[in-house]
């Protein structure tokens, strides 16, 4: 962890996301300490839960977690990719998911919390986009998460229309974005900054940072990430560090 916190803190990363996890608190512990030392905030996504969820039980264990580390302002995402069936663990279902973002995301606010996005939706999903607002999920959510891993030329007018879906005054954030190597990816990383930066878009999370844990399926072998197995700089990670830092 203290490597890999180095390395980004290298690249000019002010973010770093994870996955909260109450059966691990010595490993978050560890993570928001090195964080806060590099100057870094805590993305969290909301665990997992069986279906149907308590959501009640899941808001109250979501809002224990961030008391717990209330000092270190993490953000929250509620759930990975609500929208598709491998990560909702049943056929997505929107009234449900809405149910469950309103509730956390209240609890999450009562306890202190100054921002909790929506679930990143796989792909920048317009339609789930507008059923969220619809059931006014984003009365109480503060910002929308996407994950889109379309060349960024191609992803541009998805963009702009859930830009256009959104309440005022609540943004757009890009939680998951990336290629494998073979895919070219500074130059995937330097478009879709170029798109960030274009729309004004506050947030851009490289979706892995070391190959050899990212993929749609084990071993996860696909080689996404800024460095290798080894921690070796990759082509991509100076990419993102010329870009960051000359921001």
């Amino acid at each position: 962890m203290p490597q890999a916190i180095s390395l980004l803190a290298a690249c000019g990363a002010t973010l770093l996301r994870a996955t909260a996890d109450g059966s691990q608190f010595p490993y978050f512990d560890s993570l928001f300490s090195l964080a806060a030392q590099r100057g870094m905030r805590v993305i969290l996504i909301s665990d997992y839960a069986p279906q149907p969820v308590d959501v009640a039980a899941y808001a109250a264990s979501a809002a224990a977690f961030h008391r717990r580390y209330a000092a270190f302002d993490p953000i929250w995402e509620l759930w990975n990719e609500p929208n598709l069936a491998a990560y909702w663990h049943a056929p997505p279902n929107l009234d449900a998911y809405a149910r469950l973002a309103i509730a956390t995301a209240k609890a999450l606010r009562d306890a202190g919390a100054r921002e909790v996005l929506s679930g990143g939706t796989s792909g920048v999903d317009t339609d789930w986009i507008y059923g969220l607002h619809a059931r006014r999920v984003f009365d109480v959510a503060t910002g929308c998460a996407v994950h889109s891993y379309k060349p960024p030329a191609h992803a541009l007018n998805e963009y702009l229309q859930a830009i256009s879906l959104l309440p005022g005054g609540v943004p757009l954030h890009t939680t998951e974005a990336c290629v494998v190597t073979s895919n070219g990816q500074p130059a995937f990383f330097r478009d879709m900054w170029n798109l960030h930066r274009d729309l004004g878009l506050p947030t851009m999370v490289w979706c892995e940072f070391r190959d050899g844990t990212a993929g749609p399926y084990p071993p996860y072998t696909d080689p996404m990430g800024l460095v290798t197995p080894d921690y070796g700089r990759k082509a991509v990670y100076y990419t993102a560090q010329s870009l960051v830092l000359d921001d």
